[in-house]
């Protein structure tokens, strides 16, 4: 068989890989943590802002090795947290609560369905949220600490924005962001308040290549190999 012939071979075997769900975990390279009340007002500085870290995770189901618009994906597993301390004053001055760094803490995310990538990279992926905070310590007339673990309950909107990858050595670039709606708040000053955590983030990933692309250069090569065999002969 012509070596054209063994390429072409080769390609059609290779199509119905293409398109594989690939996971990707991402690594917060810039991006911050909110905390917004509404109504306005109810906590000082509002909104609070601090620096983000962490990593999350994104499965694309890319197509001919690269990432591009109308490829679907799937926000999975997270942890986005304050790297730095939440600091902010309740209801006028009557307490100060504090978060220590890595407290709060975006822990998961569950879609209804897979996203779909748009032109330009953008996209919108509705989930429930996972978030976690471990050491919210609230200080005034009682010093009170509190916990808790809890999902949103509800499809949330996340917006995200991709770039577009040509080779498998690229690195891939996301900004995430979305509000989490953390509603009854009880801070032990007779009042209840709510707090929007608000994510904002961008990671980063290196490409993965698409399994049929790494079998098929590994098949060329060998055909390449057994035909300059032959010719030496």
């Amino acid at each position: 068989m012509k070596p054209i012939h063994v390429a072409a071979v080769l390609c059609l075997l290779a199509v119905p890989a293409l398109g594989d769900p690939v996971l990707y975990d991402f690594d917060v390279v810039s991006g911050t943590i909110s905390l917004d009340t509404e109504p306005n007002g109810l906590i000082a500085p509002d909104p609070v802002t601090v620096n983000a870290d962490g990593t999350f995770a994104i499965t694309i189901f890319q197509s001919n090795g690269h990432v591009d618009c109308s490829d679907t994906f799937l926000l999975e597993d997270a942890r986005v947290y304050n790297a730095e301390t939440i600091q902010f004053v309740l209801a006028g001055g009557l307490a100060t609560a504090t978060i220590q760094p890595g407290s709060l803490e975006f822990l998961d995310f569950a879609p209804d369905c897979p996203a779909h990538i748009g032109v330009g990279g953008q996209a919108c992926a509705n989930a429930d949220a996972l978030v976690g905070i471990t050491d919210l310590l609230v200080t005034g007339l009682t010093s009170t600490p509190f916990t808790t673990v809890t999902w949103a309950g509800t499809l949330l909107p996340f917006n995200l924005s991709f770039t577009t990858s040509v080779m498998a050595s690229d690195v891939l670039w996301v900004t995430l962001n979305g509000t989490f709606p953390w509603e009854t708040v009880n801070i032990d000053i007779s009042s209840t308040i709510t707090l929007d955590l608000i994510i904002d983030v961008v990671g980063t990933a290196h490409m993965v290549p698409d399994p049929a692309l790494g079998g098929l250069t590994v098949l060329g090569v060998s055909a390449a190999a057994l035909w300059l065999r032959r010719r030496r002969a």
